[in-house]
């Protein structure tokens, strides 16, 4: 949802750091996730909310109170609704606090630069793997040090290193987790 709201920043040609502004526009538009897909007002950016550029500035605009405000807004309406696993840097600490289950997943930064870089590689992009661990490295500063919800492990979360486990087996463990935890 992050994504998606970079991309509407960008869309609108908002200056990254006008919190407030973007938060206006996330509340005049629709995001929505539907089978596994990403709409802004039904139109599906699944793709294009994937790439590294709104990536960064996503990062970017996260790190601002108002849209991170309305961001929590957003989650929380759609978990209301929905059969919900979230995934992201906050979401055992200020989203889903109460949450059954919330795993902390820790990786080595080469091992996740790698995992991005062939992703990007994947779909035909451009990739750099250094400027990919400077924006990385930049991200990971940025997401702890920030002064609304800076990232830290939740209260009752498992960690999870998965450094050298493959989405499948990262996947077969969070259900591990959860049948034991949930049942």
């Amino acid at each position: 949802m992050y994504r998606a709201s970079a991309l509407l920043a960008v869309r609108n040609s908002i200056q990254l750091e006008d919190h407030e502004r973007i938060a206006s526009v996330i509340r005049s538009h629709s995001i929505d996730i539907i089978d596994g897909r990403v709409l802004i007002d039904r139109e599906d950016v699944s793709g294009l909310i994937r790439t590294t550029s709104i990536g960064d500035a996503a990062s970017v605009i996260s790190s601002g109170t108002p849209v991170r405000r309305e961001m929590v807004a957003l989650q929380r309406t759609f978990a209301d609704k929905h059969d919900t696993v979230a995934e992201g840097r906050d979401m055992g600490t200020v989203v889903f606090p109460l949450a059954d289950l919330k795993v902390y997943v820790i990786a080595d930064v080469a091992v996740r630069v790698t995992r991005r870089w062939r992703e990007l590689m994947s779909r035909g992009e451009e990739a750099d793997f250094d400027a990919i661990l400077r924006s990385q490295l930049t991200r990971d500063r940025r997401d702890r040090t920030r002064s609304d919800s800076p990232l830290r492990l939740a209260p009752g979360a498992v960690i999870m290193d998965s450094t050298l486990m493959s989405v499948v087996r990262q996947t077969e463990e969070v259900l591990r987790l959860f049948r034991e935890r949930v049942g």
